[in-house]
């Protein structure tokens, strides 16, 4: 059996057709003669209809949110469904039944991070998720585009970079080594053979977390380049994040509505970006009542 992505269907390709899809049930409404599902895959959410006396109503009555299925039918323009359209089912086939669905009225932080890999499923974890993989992907399509090179050092070393208060240290066979902090050392090495190289790779650092924002792990975009004053790490610097948000409030806009962020905000992000010199920050952090923070 062939299979149409739910993206498809809500662009209109399908209308009139007899479609079939695949994924998970994301909501469920009951009435006395409808059933109504809304079905999600990895492009999208639509609504699906079940009629009272059809041959998938007995289906559609078991069936249970997070439920994995296949389902059959007809996809009508309905200006009153999620996307402006749904599917009129003729067939259900229900591959995996879920047990009752946890996540439900408690989305406290605590909550959520205690069963993450079912709140991973939600909508907003979902495009968070594609978000951040076109993050990479333009990423290296700006690097590349500016005659960088891709390098992958190691992950384990066997010296510090940034201080040995911070390493992770493994034991390797017969050694004592340490997660990476950075790939700086190794990306120092190679600009005098590749001139122009950056890394996107992970890295650790053991620093005692006393505030939600350190991270023990954490993805490190690091360019390195022969020939750089710091005038010109800071245009790379600029350069580089104007084209992210650039190219991801172009195409991504509806997906940042969704997560309640306005592209066109992204859109003003142009370089160069205000600077200041180290003394001028200082002077600054002086002035400012830091005890509150």
């Amino acid at each position: 059996m062939s299979f149409t992505l739910i993206q498809e269907i809500l662009e209109g390709k399908h209308e009139g057709k007899r479609v079939a899809i695949r994924g998970w049930i994301y909501r469920k409404r009951e009435s006395k003669k409808t059933i109504f599902l809304l079905i999600r895959d990895a492009t999208g959410i639509m609504q699906v209809t079940v009629k009272q006396g059809t041959q998938p109503w007995r289906e559609a009555e078991k069936i249970t949110i997070e439920s994995s299925t296949t389902i059959s039918g007809t996809v009508k323009k309905d200006k009153r469904a999620p996307g402006g359209y749904e599917l009129s089912v003729d067939s259900i086939s229900i591959i995996g039944l879920a047990d009752t669905f946890p996540i439900a009225k408690d989305l406290s932080e605590e909550f959520l991070r205690d069963i993450r890999h079912l709140w991973l499923r939600s909508r907003k974890m979902n495009l968070v998720m594609r978000i951040r993989s076109q993050v990479l992907w333009f990423t290296h399509e700006f690097f590349r585009k500016n005659g960088f090179i891709e390098i992958s050092p190691p992950m384990f070393i066997t010296s510090a970079c940034e201080g040995g208060a911070t390493l992770f240290s493994a034991k390797y066979f017969d050694q004592e080594l340490y997660l990476t902090q950075s790939a700086q050392l190794y990306s120092e090495i190679l600009i005098y053979s590749l001139q122009k190289v950056y890394t996107c790779a992970p890295s650790f650092r053991a620093e005692k977390s006393r505030t939600i924002r350190h991270l023990t792990e954490y993805w490190h975009v690091e360019p390195e380049w022969a020939f750089a004053d710091m005038n010109d790490v800071m245009h790379v610097e600029e350069e580089y994040v104007s084209y992210v948000c650039h190219k991801i409030a172009k195409q991504h806009s509806q997906e940042l509505k969704e997560l309640g962020v306005d592209p066109e905000k992204m859109l003003k992000i142009e370089p160069p970006f205000p600077r200041i010199t180290y003394n001028e920050a200082i002077g600054r952090l002086q002035r400012k009542d830091w005890a509150r923070y």
